[in-house]
């Protein structure tokens, strides 16, 4: 493929087949990739086949594939970075004529070639330095003068929607929502001016409105400054609106590669759809009232907030990035202190055995929520030796059917975080915490990072957990479509306030607020993808 022959909005697809993924490359592209093969360092099947591409300046290539499939590792490469326990077996990668996986090749590509925004973009800031501080060195790096650079850091605010004030500037990382964070992120990545952006994931945790104000700011600065961009998601929307072509990974192979939309709807599961019976109420419900919270000294985030959630039932948490959906998770879970009001759960024998044990909280950022030292079977048989009091033996039993049931082998068992895929880091965070056994389960955008198949798979398990199991669901989403399959209720957050609350399908038919409204009204803009329907 040649980034010349790429037409938006065609209807091609090839099958690559099983042999070569990609035409013959050349170094006169500013990206191409030959034959790169992956895999683990003592030998085993590749997690990348024989890949190849070619991508030219001012294009959009974008990835696509189930969980697993390669696409964050095929991302990685081009800055000449593997995974711990991986290696480069064959192949060459090429980006503006450089070798990263050169010696001090990645010193030379990074930054100032390649710029990467992954999956976890709050992994890649310190947490002990203010976001100020964090783009300040960033446009320094990127040639700025020091007399220059907040001039500079107030233009890359702008461009990502975030304020340019004292408040804003003063925070650290843990103290932004996760779609605030990503932002800051991608205002760094762009601070260096690179040739070659690469976005893991950029629409994770974003709202629909914000997503699609980041899908214009790409097409400006392709269009204006002919970067060149590889876009990793699992959004249809995405890919098919702002990628020139795309590209299909299947267990590590480029098996299709054509015009977006046609490679997404060649793809396995496309327009599958289930019915959802609803539960009767069980035990194990939690109700919130008078809630102030902020994450930092700051004012609060969360602001005279109250919700009930039915023992048994589901409840999304709905609003814009900044609403203070993620606060307000962390305060329901009990790792946040509200500065005033109350957190009860409904189930004394619950609490009896401990709050840990009782609520759980499955985090956006999966990656900050794992141990990077533990193994996935360390993670898993820890609580349910601490808090169910199970012997070794039948906690690591345990542990391979928690895996299973979120669809993961047992293979995944012996890796480490930084060896895992976005998706596949996120089921083992869910499998933690379903090992304390919770009667209370606060899902913080657990399909932000996920294809729709697993998305669909992860929301179906929910949807179990709380219909069999009578687990109650607190469920933070962008995905409206998760909503409208998952949650009785929804409560919409909007500047740290509850602004409208329902049942679901009600608030998703008929919004009221403005907020709800606009919300709603930008997924019916875009259109429902493959049997999703908000």
């Amino acid at each position: 493929m040649s980034g010349g022959e790429a037409v938006r909005g065609g209807d091609d697809v090839r099958d690559t087949g099983p042999g070569r993924g990609g035409d013959a490359v050349t170094d006169t592209e500013p990206v191409c990739v030959e034959g790169l093969t992956l895999g683990p360092v003592g030998g085993g099947a590749p997690v990348l086949a024989d890949a190849s591409l070619t991508l030219a300046a001012g294009r959009v290539l974008g990835v696509v594939g189930r969980s697993g499939s390669g696409k964050s590792s095929l991302a990685l490469a081009l800055l000449g970075h593997v995974r711990p326990g991986l290696g480069l077996r064959a192949g060459r990668v090429r980006v503006a004529g450089t070798d990263p996986f050169a010696p001090g090749g990645t010193r030379r590509v990074r930054g100032r070639l390649v710029t990467y925004v992954g999956q976890d973009p709050a992994a890649s800031l310190n947490p002990a330095r203010r976001i100020g501080a964090h783009l300040a060195d960033a446009v320094r790096r990127g040639g700025v003068p020091r007399t220059a650079a907040p001039e500079r850091v107030a233009e890359l605010l702008a461009r990502v929607r975030l304020p340019y004030d004292r408040v804003f500037l003063r925070r650290r990382p843990h103290e932004v929502s996760g779609g605030q964070a990503r932002r800051v992120a991608l205002a760094a990545a762009l601070a260096r001016a690179p040739r070659l952006l690469v976005l893991d994931e950029p629409t994770a945790g974003l709202d629909d409105g914000l997503a699609w104000e980041l899908r214009e700011l790409i097409e400006e600065t392709v269009r204006e400054e002919e970067r060149s961009v590889v876009l990793v998601s699992h959004d249809p929307r995405w890919v098919g609106s702002l990628a020139d072509e795309a590209l299909r990974l299947e267990a590590g192979r480029i098996v299709a590669r054509g015009a977006p939309r046609a490679v997404w709807a060649a793809g396995p599961g496309a327009g599958r759809e289930r019915d959802t019976d609803r539960a009767a109420p069980r035990a194990g419900g939690l109700r919130a009232s008078g809630l102030f919270a902020a994450p930092g000294r700051g004012a609060p985030v969360l602001r005279d907030v109250a919700l009930t959630v039915a023992p048994g039932t589901c409840t999304a948490v709905l609003g814009p990035s900044g609403a203070g959906k993620t606060t307000l998770a962390r305060v329901l879970a009990g790792l946040l202190r509200p500065a005033a009001g109350t957190v009860a759960w409904e189930e004394p024998g619950a609490i009896r055995q401990g709050r840990a044990a009782a609520v759980q909280l499955v985090a956006q950022d999966a990656y900050g929520a794992l141990n990077p030292r533990e193994t996935a079977e360390r993670a898993l048989t820890r609580p349910l030796t601490a808090l169910r009091g199970l012997d070794p033996d039948r906690a690591a039993a345990e542990a391979r059917a928690l895996l299973a049931r979120v669809g993961l082998g047992a293979g995944v068992l012996a890796r480490r975080p930084g060896a895992l895929s976005g998706g596949e880091r996120q089921r083992v965070a869910l499998a933690r915490a379903l090992a304390a056994g919770p009667r209370v389960l606060v899902c913080d955008e657990v399909t932000s990072a996920l294809d729709p198949d697993t998305a669909r798979g992860i929301v179906d398990l929910l949807d179990e957990l709380r219909r069999a199991d009578g687990v109650t669901l607190v469920l933070v989403s962008h995905d409206l479509a998760a909503v409208a399959r998952c949650a009785d209720r929804v409560v919409v957050l909007d500047a740290g306030g509850v602004v409208e609350s329902g049942p679901a399908r009600e608030v998703l038919r008929q919004p009221r607020h403005p907020a709800t409204k606009a919300l709603v009204g930008r997924r019916r803009a875009t259109g429902p993808e493959h049997g999703r329907s908000a």
